[in-house]
């Protein structure tokens, strides 16, 4: 039998909404929230008050020090994370990090580093593998439904001109808050290690200080290509289409948005055989946020490495940040190398 894990929350904002119902639906079994830390009161009140959380933290190394949790879900923007990160690990508290895992390639290889010397588990929140849809677009090509991967398409359109907040003043915006997503699943999807990065990208918005628009190639090891196309600026016909082509057939996915509950999957194998899936899920965005803590807590029970730890990511980030050159230079093709050395 799994031990029951104290949870700590670090950022009280509305996301944090998502993040205790999705663990008190999935992981009630494995894990309470007990405590909650923000420096702005009135937004620790709220939460606490709403979800009956016990102790409450304006300081998160008292709340570091308390001894009162087990893990941190860490929800703050990403230019503070170190300062909890750390701290964290030093004391032996394991980890969930909001995407983006941190600003830059090279803090994210510190904070692996770091749990790594300590041995503490260290996961980022890239729930939307755990959509129900996205499962099931692995488990066809793990079982080779579609033969070997060799390319993926997976472009999001939507209506977002207007963003508030800390994400407003951010310089990497689109890339860094939303599309983060949309290429761990390429990633993800494919199974290989990215090689090198193509991108431009686009700043239509003058509400906020980053960019709003991107397109983009990552080329991966072996020979496979993936390429992603991110407007904010789609004002109609919003869509979330994935598309994988591989040597035995081809997939389509199909959905209003990449956090919906609905999606349709067309599977089209050669020799002409169509099958059609629909796949539905209430509150799946929700569930997703209590399957990436789930799956971090069997991880830490078992002493094993979770589908979505630290180091699995930097694999994510580095794709990020050689977008980020890429598009600074013009759109020139960028090695992974280049921005993640450790890979030569």
């Amino acid at each position: 039998m799994m031990n029951k894990y104290r949870i700590g929350i670090v950022g009280c904002g509305g996301i944090a909404r998502a993040h205790i119902e999705g663990y008190r639906t999935v992981a009630k079994d494995l894990c309470e929230v007990v405590a909650g830390c923000d420096p702005n009161k009135k937004s620790l009140d709220d939460f606490c008050n709403k979800y009956d959380i016990p102790h409450r933290f304006t300081s998160t190394q008292e709340l570091i020090e308390s001894e009162e949790v087990d893990v941190i879900s860490l929800l703050t923007p990403p230019a503070v994370r170190g300062e909890v990160i750390f701290p964290a690990i030093e004391y032996g508290i394991h980890l969930l990090v909001e995407k983006p895992f941190a600003e830059n390639m090279a803090d994210a290889v510190s904070f692996v580093e770091a749990a790594g010397r300590a041995s503490t588990t260290l996961a980022v929140n890239q729930q939307l593998r755990f959509m129900k849809d996205s499962l099931a677009v692995r488990e066809i090509i793990a079982a080779g439904e579609i033969g070997e991967v060799r390319f993926i398409a997976h472009d999001h359109f939507q209506n977002r001109t207007r963003t508030s907040g800390w994400r407003k003043d951010e310089a990497r915006l689109e890339i860094s808050i939303f599309s983060i997503h949309v290429l761990d699943r390429i990633r993800w999807l494919c199974g290989r290690p990215p090689e090198s990065v193509t991108a431009a990208t686009r700043y239509w918005s003058d509400q906020v200080r980053g960019e709003t628009f991107t397109a983009l190639t990552i080329q991966f090891v072996g020979g496979a290509v993936g390429t992603m196309v991110s407007n904010w600026h789609s004002l109609t016909i919003p869509e979330c289409r994935l598309r994988i082509d591989g040597t035995a057939g081809s997939l389509l996915s199909q959905k209003q948005a990449i956090t919906a509950n609905d999606a349709t999957l067309t599977v089209h194998r050669l020799g002409g055989e169509i099958e059609r899936r629909d796949y539905s899920q209430e509150n799946a965005f929700v569930i997703a946020m209590g399957e990436s803590m789930k799956r971090l807590l069997i991880g830490i029970d078992t002493n094993s490495a979770p589908p979505h730890s630290g180091r699995d990511n930097l694999q994510t980030m580095a794709i990020v940040d050689a977008a980020y050159l890429s598009a600074s230079r013009g759109g020139e093709r960028v090695e992974i190398a280049e921005v993640w050395p450790a890979t030569v």
